[in-house]
């Protein structure tokens, strides 16, 4: 199977974090992967709550105008006949690492979260700006080939170009045309 790719980009605000959420559960739920719903949206909402953090507002209730200031953010999902890749994007060239902390902290878990979900993780700046943090899922066997062939699961997703090649890479950050 070629990879199948799925995209979703939005300002770099809380909203993102939730409809990033949907985003991934509706890509889930429309390849037939409904049973791994609840680790990946896991994963995809720690690394885009990282991803607003580090270069947006983590303020609710933001204006039209304030919105129009802020960068973007994106996720990419993307499914291979071993695995499921999930992509966050930001615009920040600096790259996450793990901290150690103490046991009443109220933030820094995101990263340990998504250790624990995936296969691993790994991150890199991305060439044409900001960094790219990337969590693998092994697939069960055979699961690649069950999946539906849907529409777009969200207005927002946009499906990138089949790839013969199983890495999901980033290819190009979304850019906010002015």
């Amino acid at each position: 199977m070629d990879g199948v790719t799925y995209w979703f980009r939005h300002t770099a605000e809380p909203r993102a974090v939730l409809l990033g959420r949907r985003f991934t559960a509706n890509v889930l739920r429309d390849w037939g992967l409904e049973h791994m719903s609840d680790p990946v949206t896991l994963i995809a909402s720690e690394l885009l709550t990282n991803a607003v953090e580090a270069t947006g507002s983590t303020k609710a209730g933001l204006s039209r105008g304030e919105r129009e200031t802020l960068p973007l953010v994106a996720v990419r999902l993307c499914l291979s006949d071993r695995t499921l890749t999930v992509e966050v994007w930001d615009s920040s060239r600096t790259l996450p690492r793990m901290r150690t902390l103490d046991a009443d902290a109220e933030n820094g878990r995101g990263l340990p979260i998504v250790t624990l979900l995936c296969e691993r993780w790994d991150s890199h700046r991305h060439p044409s700006g900001g960094k790219v943090v990337r969590a693998v899922l092994p697939l069960a066997r055979g699961a690649a080939d069950e999946v539906k062939d849907a529409a777009e699961p969200d207005p927002r997703a946009t499906r990138a170009p089949s790839s013969t090649n199983s890495r999901c890479a980033l290819a190009d950050p979304p850019t906010r045309k002015r």
